[in-house]
């Protein structure tokens, strides 16, 4: 066996050693304090956002991340290679190659930092007694939506007598019971646990909640700083924190504000957290909720084998349960992809297999949001009636005005009705409830489409070139890049265009690239149809 690449002793005073025993020099204070917390997590793993704000709490949103960056630069140096990896959404350590070794002592004895949110989370370690690494957390009960609890906020810097925490939470609770996704647990019964300083795992199971939102105000004058993070319940593992700072001027706006924050991330980080643990299911033993679940990460993948792949999931979790609806919206929409990306030999039949589906769903869709926007997706790409599409995507935000997805399809109902616009506020809505969403590339392009609209070429390319960067995976771009170039009449570049598509897609003719554009936005660009053909599309 190997020998460890690092080895950590948390109890007592820290100690950060190589393998061979030497201690491991240049580690800044707040590296030292990254390591013990991520060797105290699940899969030694952490969002990077909570880091950021676990660390540098002190300091603004955008600087703490800076300095994360930084910090992890100067890490990577120091520690093994390999030791250390970090992506857009996380920062990890390799646990085979890390020891934490036992000992005596209080959980880093005299270690402290100039970061109020690491001094909490110390202290909430200490009196837990919780110094080794967290096992892996039992299986939540599959037969059921993951419940969710909102825990009284502590209150900093007010007057006792002050309600402004606790409108706050009433407000997030509120939000987040419009979310179908998991079942919230009424204001009053997490209220009854208000001051019983428990720790979450106790809380949890006394509530019956798989997870936990705690959180706190802190006021000082005209300045108002929350803190939110959300809680696995059976081990305490923070999966995801957010901080905002803001200012006192209207109350009421203020509680909205946060409100729709917490509620706009706390569903897609719940989601990625039973996606998780859904991973650690046998796949014979996953529910129909489950295989559903398990399919959205190759969903989103956007690639024509990872969405095939997604359909023969969907497959399955309808077979188990015919009249699952989000598993038959998310298939209608998958079907949809094949030929709204040109990648169907048959773009009409899928078309109409897509639309089936969509129907069906809609019988059992009841009042879940991401369900209605799955089939609002679908009547989009593959229905001429553009108004059947934006029935449902208007339902699921008037039932969740938090729905990021929803939002996004908003966008890009106005992009097919010719209303440029309107196209961008639906669009800034979504990325500020889903900053880092698996289709923000669509976003992106949804937002050049807005600017040709407008006559703004040159902006247009340069969203659409950026969503083909954030999502090389994704040539049908071009297609949109294609009719932005016609538009200016740059035809030059729009036949060279043609040219890379015809990489992308042998074969392709005029009529497959008729049939394959979304139904409800080809009409808008009929026009374009007979320079296609002369700069190098020919006909079947």
């Amino acid at each position: 066996m190997k020998p460890p690449a690092l080895r950590l002793r948390l109890n007592g005073m820290l100690s950060v050693r190589d393998g061979e025993g030497r201690a491991v020099e240049g580690l800044s204070r707040r590296a030292q304090a990254m390591l013990a917390y991520l060797s105290t997590q699940p899969d030694m793993q952490a969002e990077r956002g909570l880091l950021a704000d676990l660390l540098w709490s002190d300091r603004a949103e955008a600087q703490a991340r800076a300095s994360l960056r930084q910090e992890l630069s100067v890490m990577r140096r120091i520690l093994p290679e390999g030791l250390m990896t970090a992506s857009r959404q996380s920062v990890s350590l390799d646990p085979a190659r890390i020891v934490v070794e036992p000992g005596p002592g209080t959980l880093l004895e005299g270690f402290d930092l100039p970061s109020e949110a690491f001094e909490d989370w110390l202290r909430t370690m200490r009196n837990a007694d919780v110094p080794q690494p967290a096992a892996a957390p039992p299986a939540i009960p599959a037969s059921n939506t993951p419940t969710l609890a909102v825990m009284p906020f502590e209150e900093l810097g007010a007057p006792e007598a002050d309600m402004f925490a606790d409108g706050v939470v009433e407000e997030i609770t509120s939000a987040l019971s419009r979310n179908r996704d998991f079942d919230t647990i009424a204001r009053q019964s997490a209220f009854a646990l208000r001051g019983l300083a428990l720790p979450v795992p106790e809380i949890a199971a006394k509530l019956g909640a798989d997870y936990v939102v705690e959180g706190s105000v802190r006021r000082s004058g005209d300045r108002v700083r929350i803190s939110v993070q959300l809680i696995r319940g059976a081990d305490g593992h923070t999966i995801w924190s957010e901080r905002l700072d803001d200012r006192q001027d209207d109350l009421f706006d203020l509680q909205d504000r946060v409100a729709a924050l917490v509620a706009g991330q706390v569903s897609p980080h719940l989601r990625s957290a039973e996606i998780a643990r859904i991973g650690r299911v046998r796949a014979e033993d996953r529910t129909a909720y489950e295989l559903t679940l398990s399919a959205l990460p190759l969903f989103w993948a956007s690639r024509k084998d990872s969405i095939e792949a997604a359909i023969r999931i969907l497959d399955q979790a309808i077979a188990r349960e015919p009249t699952h609806a989000p598993a038959l919206a998310y298939k209608a929409w998958a079907v949809a992809h094949m030929p709204t990306y040109m990648w169907s030999d048959d773009p009409l039949g899928d078309h109409e297999r897509a639309l089936e589906l969509a129907e069906t769903a809609a019988l059992h869709a009841e009042d879940h949001p991401p369900t209605l926007v799955a089939i609002g997706a679908t009547f989009a790409f593959s229905s001429t009636d553009a108004a059947i599409g934006n029935h449902f995507i208007d339902r699921a935000l008037e039932i969740d005005p938090n729905n990021a997805w929803g939002w996004l399809r908003r966008g890009w109902s106005h992009v097919a009705a010719g209303r440029g616009p309107e196209v961008l506020p639906p669009l800034d809505r979504a990325d500020q409830l889903s900053p880092l969403d698996p289709f923000r590339f669509s976003s992106l392009v949804a937002r050049g489409s807005a600017y040709r609209i407008m006559g703004d070429y040159d902006t247009a390319l340069a969203y659409h070139r950026q969503a083909m960067r954030e999502n090389p995976q994704a040539p049908w771009i071009r297609r949109t890049m294609l009719l932005t170039l016609l538009g200016a009449d740059r035809m030059d570049e729009a036949r060279a265009e043609v040219q890379l598509l015809l990489q992308s897609y042998p074969g392709l003719t005029l009529t497959r690239f008729q049939q394959s554009f979304p139904r409800t936005f080809w009409e808008g660009n009929e026009q374009h149809a007979d320079r296609i053909r002369m700069i190098g599309l020919a006909e079947d």
